[in-house]
């Protein structure tokens, strides 16, 4: 089996990913955000796939705050993750890739999510492309949800990087702020003064 890294800059998206797993099975362990992730956790984990399964086909693993992980621990669950039994389910969730060491991400398959269709869908981000500063601001003053306009922003390029390379950097920058609660209206207007032109 594969682990799966679910990325998602909305709580919201990754809640709904992981219904089914919100339960007290014994064969699955689920760490809730906030929950402290260290090398004591880490031996849990790695005694949780050593056990043969209650009475499911295989054991589960949901991480919901994969940033929480010291690196000590994703050092030790590499090979974890490298020798998952039969019908295992190892799911690590984040906002974004940047606190997880390249060697845990090499192992998972990583999957951007992108939520239910909103006010921000699509076919507004390509609107956008296309648009002028000035639209674009407007826009922004005008988007009710702008931190929903934030995460659609980042899942469309996120997905789309390997026809916008130069603007990885700036995407980077803008998740980075979003983590330290710098103004979302701020970073919003950060990003459609340096948004690419549409490819």
């Amino acid at each position: 089996m594969i682990a799966r890294l679910l990325i998602s800059p909305s709580p919201k998206t990754l809640a709904c990913n992981l219904e089914g797993y919100r339960t007290n099975h014994p064969d699955i362990l689920y760490f809730k955000a906030g929950e402290k992730l260290g090398i004591a956790e880490a031996r849990i984990i790695k005694e949780h796939f050593s056990l043969k399964p209650y009475s499911a086909k295989g054991r589960s693993l949901i991480i919901e705050d994969a940033d929480a992980m010291t690196d000590e621990a994703q050092n030790a669950l590499l090979k974890t993750i490298e020798e998952l039994p039969e019908e295992s389910v190892f799911i690590l969730c984040s906002n974004s890739t940047d606190k997880l060491l390249p060697t845990i991400l090499s192992r998972c398959q990583i999957e951007y999510l992108s939520g239910p269709k909103t006010e921000t869908d699509t076919s507004n981000i390509e609107k956008l492309l296309n648009s002028s500063i000035e639209e674009r601001f407007e826009y922004v003053e005008k988007t009710k949800n702008r931190a929903e306009l934030l995460s659609a922003l980042v899942s469309f390029f996120h997905q789309n990087l390997p026809n916008y390379p130069e603007f990885t950097a700036e995407l980077l920058q803008a998740e980075k702020w979003a983590k330290q609660n710098v103004n979302i209206r701020a970073i919003l207007e950060y990003l459609m003064l340096v948004m690419p032109p549409p490819k």
